[in-house]
This record gives structure tokens, C-alpha cells and sequence, in this order.
């Protein structure tokens, strides 16, 4: 079974250029996989500031995608391309 849709958080802040490049990719990926992005501000919320200030942008799904920083495109539609698999194997199709 696939899923309806891969939720991915999206950590970012104003005014940052890899965070601009990341949203770029998303966008593409969007094209291709069944993703649904939340995109979070840092700046709004003190824990996540002081988290992921020196890391954004970063990516992440629950325990199945975990990317920061300078995130490639490629490398992510890869795990994309992981993940959707193993729910396509034969294990997961009779859940």
C-alpha cells in the first residue's frame, strides 16, 4: 500500500537562501511523490529556535527522513524513492 501522503516538516526561517532553495525542491518533489509539506517557522517558537537555529532548513518524517542544512535534492527524492518502496513490498501490501 502506498501512502495517501508523506508528511514532512519543513523548518525554516525569513530571509534564508537554503531554505528558499529546499522550498524550490519541495515543490518539484510535490510533482512526483504524495507529499504533504508542513512548513514551520523557527522564529515563532523559542524551543524550535534555539533547536534548529544553526541547521535549517531541515526535513523531517517521523523516523523515516531526517535531512538539514544543505539539503540535496537528489539524496531526498532517493529516500523518497526508499521509503515509497517498502511500502510497496509484499510484507506491507497484506496490512
Amino acid at each position: 500500500m502506498v501512502p495517501v501522503g508523506l508528511s514532512i516538516t519543513f523548518y525554516t526561517k525569513p530571509k534564508c537562501s537554503l531554505c528558499d532553495e529546499v522550498r524550490i525542491s519541495l515543490n518539484r518533489l510535490k510533482k512526483e511523490f504524495p507529499l504533504e509539506i508542513e512548513e514551520v517557522n523557527i522564529l515563532d517558537d523559542p524551543d524550535l529556535n534555539e533547536r534548529y537555529k544553526y541547521e535549517i532548513p531541515v526535513l523531517l518524517s517521523s523516523d523515516l527522513l531526517h535531512f538539514q542544512g544543505r539539503i540535496d535534492e537528489k539524496k531526498v527524492r532517493e529516500k523518497l524513492l526508499q521509503i515509497l518502496k517498502s511500502f510497496q513490498s509484499p510484507s506491507n501490501r497484506e496490512k
